[in-house]
């Protein structure tokens, strides 16, 4: 029984790790896209691709 805890505790541990780190990414690249879209065009280009990619792991599309 304690055993089946400490399994249930390290799953939900990993599962927590994951969520906060596929957060941080979408967060990371939106902020750097916002950062870029006030430069030149190829800075406003690269945050549209930054911002197309946060979109598409938003909707599950674009896993690493």
């Amino acid at each position: 029984m304690v055993n089946l805890v400490e399994y249930l505790i390290g799953v939900g541990a990993i599962l927590l790790i994951g969520i906060v780190s596929y957060s941080a990414i979408q967060h990371h690249l939106d902020s750097k896209a916002a950062k870029l879209q006030h430069g030149n065009d190829e800075e406003r280009q690269m945050a549209s691709d930054l911002r197309d990619i946060s979109r598409k792991i938003d909707q599950g599309r674009f896993l690493y």
